[in-house]
């Protein structure tokens, strides 16, 4: 069985936690307690944890025993060597490592977590750096009611501090996949783990460091060297300076395919391209003036472009950016985000006249998006029509607070809590 990471994306920087928990959390003694305090009926729904989580694994290739993880040398070799030095430390302090990532890898999906009270009355807290630290600062009440109504629900998520953190995808390669987007599209390894008691691994990829910039998550689960991308997702969009000598270098790769030549949108001086990649995700390279966020759009389908809208305004704090109707194509776009497409990653949703379903396929995952607080995140979710598929609340083993939802079309997004995701990278 192979356990899917890509559900939970803000279990990061696994190396520093496991130093972390392994040293400071006292695990031993939290399983003693625990085991000592649990009822009955908890025990029993324990022991069918495996087959009731059946959601978050994926069946394997029993005859697939090692990955064909070998990082490049862009990196990637450093982090993977200090996550088995971690492996190594948890077995000299009798800590199974397979139990030590099982314990937030699968259990998320079987034990509800006890919630604290998270009323809309209490305070909500902003986030500031002061050199290597992170200071949590108490800010005014968001509401002066004791009730959760809709309307200081939705006031609190205009003011929530949200940025779009990483997108996730499945991938057949990761080595392979790696190289293509290092050499041709000039991305930086930021980090590697390694998960084989799970028969998996993950790869972040992007322009710059994670607390500041949107990246690319890419999952490669053992065994497992295709996947069916399908209709609904469309395309990821990257903008250079010159994306002619993109082109080009993909051109002399073998693993790379070119779409569109370099050409200027209908109507307009902007010039755009279309590659493919390895496992055939489609980048939109868009030629503009450098900007702070190069990877800075994720293209999807929707069935019905009002609603979706709606919802990602509400939901999820989103502002609309722009909307584009061009009735000869037959298609409308609605750019969403957290603000000026040349500073934020922003979410494109297109409609395509008369389409209202599409196939989601099984390569593409999710988009990871911060939030000041998962509670109030998840209610604003259910008054917006949105579907929770992980209650809000800590992962056991790490702490970190992340709820997860559907939109309207079944596109899966995970809202993570600002905190713990900053100290998790730190």
């Amino acid at each position: 069985m192979v356990a899917d990471v890509s559900d939970f994306p803000a279990l990061l920087k696994i190396s520093a936690i496991g130093y972390r928990d392994l040293m400071g959390m006292k695990m031993k003694e939290q399983r003693k307690k625990k085991k000592k305090n649990k009822a009955p009926e908890e025990e029993a729904s324990t022991d069918s944890c495996e087959n009731s989580c059946v959601d978050s694994v994926e069946e394997a290739d029993s005859s697939s025993s090692s990955s064909s993880l070998s990082p490049s040398t862009t990196g990637a070799a450093a982090v993977l060597k200090e996550w088995n030095g971690v492996r190594e430390l948890a077995g000299k302090k009798e800590l199974a490592a397979s139990g030590f990532l099982c314990c937030f890898m699968v259990a998320p999906r079987c034990i509800q977590p006890v919630h604290e009270d998270h009323s809309f009355h209490t305070k909500s807290s902003r986030l500031l750096r002061n050199g290597n630290s992170i200071e949590v600062i108490a800010s005014k009440n968001m509401s002066q009611g004791d009730d959760a109504t809709e309307e200081n629900v939705m006031d609190w998520v205009k003011h929530d501090n949200r940025r779009m953190l990483h997108v996730v995808y499945r991938v057949g390669d990761l080595e392979r996949t790696i190289k293509f987007y290092t050499e041709c599209l000039g991305m930086k390894v930021l980090r590697i783990r390694d998960l084989p008691e799970l028969r998996c691994a993950n790869a972040f990829l992007g322009y710059g460091p994670e607390d500041e910039h949107f990246v690319i998550e890419l999952t490669y689960n053992y065994g497992t060297d295709e996947y069916d991308i399908g209709n609904g997702f469309g395309h990821f969009g990257v903008s250079f300076d010159d994306i002619s000598s993109i082109v080009d270098t993909v051109r002399d790769n073998k693993d790379g395919k070119i779409i569109t030549e370099p050409s200027p949108v209908n109507g307009s001086c902007s010039i755009i391209a279309f590659i493919e990649d390895p496992d055939g995700y489609k980048f939109e390279l868009l030629e503009r003036v450098p900007s702070h966020e190069p990877l800075c759009r994720v293209m999807l389908r929707v069935g019905d472009l009002n609603r979706s809208i709606e919802f990602y305004e509400k939901a999820c704090g989103m502002q609309l950016l722009l909307t584009r109707d061009n009735p000869e194509s037959q298609y409308t776009i609605a750019i969403m985000g957290y603000g000026p497409e040349d500073e934020n990653a922003v979410l494109e949703l297109t409609y395509n006249y008369g389409v209202t379903e599409y196939d989601k396929g099984d390569g593409y995952a999710q988009i990871a998006i911060g939030t000041d607080d998962v509670y109030r995140t998840a209610e604003a979710i259910k008054l917006a029509g949105g579907k929770i598929t992980r209650e809000p609340g800590p992962v056991p083993g790490i702490g970190t607070k992340i709820t997860a939802c559907l939109d309207p079309d079944g596109w899966k997004t995970v809202f993570l809590d600002n905190v713990d995701f900053l100290r998790e990278l730190e």
